[in-house]
Parts: structure tokens; C-alpha cells; sequence
């Protein structure tokens, strides 16, 4: 496979290995767990062999660091990678391995990359392009060929395992899509192992010349593609619905989280009080969990609200009756516009420093609740996105909200009047 088609699976592996350690902190499985490990470690092993980034290891030479170590690198994460996937089929037959199981799997895996360091050293390998390249003598090459072995039988030896849990899963699986799923995981692993046994003519090329291709010929590249199609294919299946009705979620309750952002700001600007907690994070980067950020901007709002309720200004009506006459809001805006004026007429007593008038919650008809809150959180964001575009965007209510600027009464002021304009 070429570069780019590399990246673009090294992408995939990497997108898989993010929903697996989601599902690692919600439901800490060690299906999860070994199956975040196997596509990480994958996806990394796959950015460092890629041909681009192996030729570019030519510039280290100029660093003091040997060429040959991404590829050195990368062979090991995949090796990683191979043990994870082993792991992975421990627990696919045995929900709770014994630790004795998982001890000797680890154990292997420290043999195995023991084995290769002390072959790779031996062959003292170089880079010509992107291909590895052992030391003219034949111990160098039949060291280089015995690293390439022990790596082809290793993930032989991981793939066939979980190959083997995978088709026992898929026979005892019902009808439907998780059958059909774990048979495409089933037919990739048979690819993979096609596209490993491959690796045999490695071995051969490494003992005869003393070098190893780092690109892949026509029918390797297939199998290649072919293991990865049928590995997405089956994750999309089995996996990816999930994971794109999280990542949709996401982006929707992030999308209401910055619509609110307008009114959130003046609010929180003239009362920083309504702040629940500080922020861990920078300005610029989205919060980590949208959908409670949300939630929390919500309640700041209507705490605000709440204690704006005592700034009202009953002036507000007639100040909107001038300003719809002159820029009168649609049907769908009407109410929304009313509510957002008196709401900004009063932030702009409150930023003036006057004095709230104690007995407005009790005498005003803004004692009534603000609004009929939805039945779910979605419904009041929607609501108040909603309240947030036309207080942000409203002529009529710029203009309640520069004539209540210039009306701003002195801090030591009471209310003009105790009966003044709701705020839905």
C-alpha cells in the first residue's frame, strides 16, 4: 500500500482506538481495554513503517541517530500490537483471564522482542530508500532474515488465536448484525493472515541479498486492503453505530453548548457570580464532556435570570412597542422577542450598579416562572438557543436594550416602579 493509503488506515486504527477508550471508562471491560491498546499500537506501528516517514529517517543521520530506528520502532509496536490482539482473544474465550495467563503472554512478548533487538543489533542494518539493509557479511543476513521471522510467526501465532475465538463467536451468534459483523471480522483475520504468511518471501529475500523491501508488491498491497476493508466493514458492523451515535451526540450538544455562548457572556460578565465552577481548560478548546458543560450553562442562565428578575424595568414594554413599530419581529420571533428585551434591559440596569427593589419577585408577574421548561435538556437548549439568537440578533431588541443604557438609573436608585415586564 502506498503512503497515504498507510496514513489514512494508521487514521482509521486511531479513530477506533479514541471509541474503545471511551467505552474503557463507561464499561471498563478488558475487551475494551485490549482492544484500545491493539488499534493504538497499530495505528502508531503504521505512521513510523509507512514509506514516507522511513525515508525521511535518512535526515537522522545528521542527528547522531541511526536511520534504521523508526523502523526498528515501528516493528516493535506492531509486535505490541500482536500481544494486545492475543490478550484480546484470552478474553474473548475467558471473561476474566487468571493473571498466571496473562503474565505468560507478557512473558512471550518480552521474549520475542528480546530475540529481535538482539538479531537487529546483529545485523547492523542501514536504509537505502525505504529499504532495510544488513551488513554485507552472512551472519548479518541470516540475522536480519531470523528478525523478520520472528515477527511473521509471532503475529501468526496472535492472529490465529483470535481468528479462532472470532469463528466461534460468529457460529454461536444469532442471526442479524452482530453475526454478520463477526463474520467480516472473521474473513479479515483470514486476510491478515495471508497478508503476514506474505512475509515469508521477506525472510527468503533477507537471507539471499541481505535486504528487506519496505514496499509492499502488487499482490501483498491487496491483501493488505482487503484485510483492512473487511475489518472496517465488520467494525462498522459491530462497533462503528455506536460510536457514530456518541460522535453525533457530541458534535449536537457542543453545537448548543457555543449557541448559548452570546447571551451566556453578558450575563456572566455583569454577574460572574452565576460561574458553578471555574474553567479547567482553555478558552479555545471544547469542553470535554458537552453535554454536561451544557447542562451546567443552563442552570448558569437561569440562575442569572433568576436574580435579574429584581433589575426589571417597567419602561421595557413601551421602549419594545416603539422598537416593533419599527422593526416588528416575525410570529415565530414575537415571543421570543419580548422575552429577550426585558431580559437585556434588565442586564443593563444590573451592569449600571442599581439598586434591585426587594419587593419586585413578590408584587411583579415576573414572580411566575420564566417559562414552562422542557421535558428534556434537549428541548431547553433549543429553547434558549433560540432566546439566544434573537437577543444577539434583534434590532428591536438592541434598540429596548440602548434605551434602557441611557435610562440606567444611578446605583443608589430604587425602581422607578415595582410592576414591570416579565422575563418569560
Amino acid at each position: 500500500m502506498s503512503g497515504l493509503v498507510l496514513y489514512g488506515v494508521a487514521l482509521f486504527f486511531a479513530l477506533s482506538a479514541w471509541h474503545f477508550a471511551r467505552g474503557r471508562r463507561t464499561n471498563p471491560r478488558a475487551i475494551a481495554r485490549y482492544s484500545c491498546y491493539a488499534t493504538a499500537l497499530l495505528a502508531a506501528a503504521l505512521l513510523l513503517l509507512a514509506p514516507p516517514t522511513v525515508q525521511a529517517a535518512d535526515r537522522l543521520h545528521r542527528l547522531g541517530i541511526a536511520p534504521a530506528l523508526p523502523v526498528l520502532l515501528g516493528d516493535t509496536l506492531r509486535i505490541g500490537a500482536a500481544c494486545a490482539i492475543r490478550l484480546l482473544a484470552g478474553v474473548l474465550r475467558t471473561p476474566e483471564p487468571a493473571r498466571r495467563a496473562v503474565r505468560r503472554q507478557l512473558a512471550l512478548l518480552a521474549g520475542v522482542l528480546g530475540v529481535r533487538a538482539v538479531l537487529f543489533v546483529a545485523a547492523a542494518p542501514g536504509l537505502d530508500a525505504s529499504d532495510l539493509t544488513a551488513a554485507p557479511s552472512a551472519g548479518a543476513r541470516l540475522a536480519l532474515a531470523g528478525y523478520t521471522a520472528a515477527g511473521v510467526l509471532y503475529l501468526a501465532y496472535c492472529l490465529t488465536a483470535l481468528l479462532r475465538q472470532l469463528a466461534r463467536l460468529a457460529r454461536a451468534a444469532a442471526p442479524g448484525r452482530q453475526r454478520s459483523g463477526l463474520r467480516l471480522l472473521t474473513l479479515s483475520l483470514v486476510a491478515g493472515l495471508l497478508w503476514n504468511a506474505w512475509g515469508v518471501d521477506d525472510v527468503v529475500q533477507a537471507a539471499a541479498t541481505g535486504t528487506q523491501a519496505g514496499a509492499e508488491d502488487a499482490l501483498c498491497g491487496v491483501l493488505g486492503l482487503l484485510c483492512v476493508a473487511l475489518l472496517a466493514t465488520g467494525l462498522g458492523t459491530t462497533v462503528w453505530p455506536a460510536a457514530h451515535a456518541a460522535v453525533r451526540g457530541w458534535l449536537r450538544a457542543h453545537r448548543r453548548y457555543r449557541a448559548l455562548a452570546p447571551l451566556w457572556r453578558d450575563l456572566h460578565t455583569v454577574l460572574p457570580e452565576i460561574a458553578l465552577a471555574p474553567a479547567s481548560r482553555l478558552p479555545l478548546l471544547p469542553p470535554r464532556d458537552p453535554q454536561f458543560a451544557l447542562y451546567r450553562r443552563i442552570i448558569e442562565i437561569h440562575d442569572a435570570r433568576l436574580i435579574l428578575r429584581q433589575h426589571l424595568d417597567p419602561r421595557t414594554p413601551r421602549w419594545l412597542a416603539a422598537a416593533t413599530s419599527r422593526f416588528p419581529p416575525s410570529a415565530a420571533r414575537a415571543d421570543a422577542t419580548a422575552e429577550a428585551a426585558a431580559l437585556a434591559a434588565a442586564l443593563e440596569r444590573a451592569a449600571a450598579g442599581a439598586r434591585p427593589n426587594p419587593d419586585t419577585p413578590r408584587t411583579a408577574p415576573a414572580a411566575e416562572p420564566p417559562h414552562a421548561l422542557g421535558p428534556d435538556l434537549e428541548s431547553e437548549a433549543d429553547h434558549l438557543a433560540h432566546l439566544t439568537r434573537v437577543y444577539a440578533t434583534c434590532p428591536a431588541v438592541a434598540e429596548v436594550r440602548a434605551c434602557a443604557r441611557a435610562a440606567a438609573p444611578s446605583p443608589s436608585a430604587p425602581d422607578p416602579d415595582p410592576v414591570a415586564s416579565p422575563v418569560r
